[in-house]
């Protein structure tokens, strides 16, 4: 009888240490899965960044009513225009609660990137606008910089088609 206990308890505790390894794998698992991180376009359909997997993504953080972002759109014109052709697409994020303002802002200054809003999980969320984050071809940030800039330089456009290649 007391062998039978004995032998019962240490069944009882492999299967305690059993259920507990596999809910410790789960966990690790759960906390190296990214979720999609998302935002939507123009029609509020969620666009995961996992769809431009394989390009560099040049993501800004704008608004229609922010100055800053308004004096530094020209520039990142300049750089699209001069990166055409390469694994580079740029992810023009507006924060302007309404949609059609900002699609307005972008035709009547005759800017033509594709205009993305904030979703659920939006990975590049700021206390401040305009920000900038350059997301390599596995969905690594590689760099950031939140304020206005001038992306007109080639010391950038060198470094976003080293990324590409």
């Amino acid at each position: 009888m007391k062998r039978t206990k004995i032998v019962v308890s240490i069944l009882a505790l492999a299967i305690v240490v059993v259920i507990a390894a596999l809910g410790l794998r789960k966990s690790e698992k759960q906390e190296t899965e990214k979720p999609p991180s998302q935002m939507v376009d123009q029609e509020n359909k969620p666009i995961d960044f996992d769809a431009f997997k394989g390009k560099v993504v040049f993501v800004n953080n704008w608004a229609s009513w922010c100055p800053p972002c308004i004096a530094e759109m020209p520039s990142i014109q300049k750089l699209k225009d001069e990166l055409k052709g390469t694994n580079v697409i740029f992810v023009m994020v507006s924060f302007d609660e309404n949609q059609d303002k900002a699609l307005t802002f972008m035709r009547k200054r005759g800017f033509d990137f594709d205009v993305y809003f904030p979703g659920q999980n939006y990975p590049y969320m700021t206390s401040s606008i305009p920000a900038t984050f350059i997301v390599d071809k596995e969905r690594n940030l590689v760099a950031q910089h939140i304020g206005m800039a001038d992306y007109g330089g080639s010391e950038i456009a060198k470094k976003l088609k080293e990324l590409a290649n």
